[in-house]
């Protein structure tokens, strides 16, 4: 018989103890308990919140990807959190609505999460495949490549600050699924 999938309290409970990331850990859950948002497990210590059917973030706790296969790295206090903000123009809308410190956050701790960039932070097009959900974002003058496919934030234990913008990502992007599904 199969192991059951753990819940996200039984993780959270298990390798969470540092302070910042505990109470950043709650708001999240108070954000989805308020806006009733459900998770399911993804993979090992691995759980998505979609609000409304749309995935809105993810929250991993355990070692860094680059950890993952090695079973002598303590997992405790890996808390990485991860943000959709939509498909292309959804994401520009949200970025632009938004303060310039907050669009810095966002550009510097952007994740490429897409099949066809395979992990190019700066590419478009790898294999000969043109990847059509990479969204071109000026700032600054400088260009920078977004992937809209999934999860186009990523952040490995967020500061107090971090866990700010987030929670005002989060809740932009349940405004903009809200405003969408009235359409």
């Amino acid at each position: 018989m199969p192991k059951p999938k753990p819940t996200i309290d039984e993780i959270y409970m298990q390798y969470i103890h540092n302070d910042v990331l505990r109470r950043g850990a709650e708001m999240l859950f108070n954000i989805a308990k308020e806006h009733k948002m459900r998770n399911r497990w993804m993979s090992y210590n691995s759980f998505t919140f979609t609000y409304q059917g749309v995935n809105v973030f993810n929250i991993t706790m355990r070692a860094t990807m680059s950890n993952k296969g090695v079973r002598k790295i303590d997992p405790t206090n890996h808390f990485v959190v991860g943000l959709s903000l939509g498909r292309m123009q959804e994401v520009e809308r949200i970025l632009l609505a938004h303060p310039e410190e907050m669009r810095r956050e966002y550009l510097n701790n952007r994740g490429i999460s897409c099949g066809v960039c395979a992990g190019t932070p700066d590419g478009r097009i790898i294999r000969g495949l043109d990847c059509d959900k990479a969204l071109m974002f000026t700032e600054g003058g400088e260009t920078y490549y977004l992937c809209t496919l999934n999860m186009g934030y990523t952040c490995h234990n967020p500061t107090p600050e971090q866990f700010d913008i987030i929670e005002r990502f989060i809740k932009a992007r349940i405004a903009a699924i809200d405003e969408m599904k009235l359409k």
